[in-house]
């Protein structure tokens, strides 16, 4: 069931003040997360953000601190994301992203669920 219109990136709906419209939010993330800059990609996140393995159900990380000791580790490779689509219904954003620069030169092609909450942090991943 849909909450809201879907919007691809680039749209110029907003749902709500500067700064919380959830498609910049996004946008702003991987911008930082290319730039490697853990301190200024966790802001981010909300305090009791969840990472999650939408495949298996398992929660990769809850909380700021253990959502930043895996950035910490990731941002030591040389990663980078590239975005390859980008899509939004109210306040979830799904990008269809490639990871490369992991460990032993592995990328991954991925599906990345976002959920911005109404402040424009990252609640759920």
């Amino acid at each position: 069931v849909s909450r809201g219109p879907l919007r691809m990136a680039g749209g110029d709906a907003s749902l709500g003040p500067a700064g919380t419209d959830p498609l910049a939010v996004i946008q702003r993330q991987l911008e930082v997360y290319n730039k490697r800059d853990v301190e200024e990609f966790m802001t981010l996140f909300s305090d009791d953000c969840s990472l999650v393995d939408l495949q298996t159900g398992t929660e990769l990380a809850r909380g700021k601190e253990s959502i930043r000791e895996r950035y910490v580790k990731r941002f030591q490779q040389p990663v980078h994301c590239t975005l390859h689509s980008r899509v939004a219904i109210g306040r979830v954003v799904v990008d269809k992203e490639l990871i490369t620069g992991l460990p032993d030169g592995k990328e991954a092609n991925c599906m990345a669920v976002y959920q911005v909450n109404l402040q424009g942090l990252i609640c759920r991943v």
